[in-house]
């Protein structure tokens, strides 16, 4: 470990003591230290607000995906369930059925992040 010469501690004493000045220091009153706790605790739960509002939004967001891939995932299901003749029925093939599962998922997704920002756009379903 290399020790700081006396010179090298004094040269650096004297560059942090150059860069702030104490001419106009006073001392402050009790009630303008109470004043600055009180502000930096007001700011300190602010901060701590908008974390715990971000934790809660980033929270529900891996909850609203997780159920929209469940939701792609049962509707996958239920149209894999179908006979041909009842895809047939409804315009689509076997070949498909991920794709309109897997397109509906997107389209929730999107849903879900205009709602978050607020957003009034409409999404609809392209027709292929």
């Amino acid at each position: 470990m290399n020790k700081l010469s006396k010179e090298q501690i004094e040269l650096a004493t004297e560059e942090i003591i150059s860069v702030a000045n104490f001419d106009d220091a006073r001392s402050l009153t009790m009630e303008e230290i109470d004043q600055l706790v009180r502000d930096a605790r007001q700011a300190q739960a602010q901060v701590a607000g908008q974390m715990i509002k971000a934790v809660i939004k980033f929270i529900g967001n891996i909850f609203s995906g997780i159920g929209n891939s469940l939701r792609a995932a049962t509707s996958y299901d239920e149209l894999a369930r179908l006979s041909d003749r009842e895809l047939a029925d409804i315009g689509l093939n076997r070949d498909q059925i991920a794709s309109v599962a897997f397109d509906d998922l997107a389209i929730r997704s999107a849903k879900s992040n205009f709602t978050v920002y607020g957003s009034g756009m409409k999404i609809a379903r392209p027709t292929n």
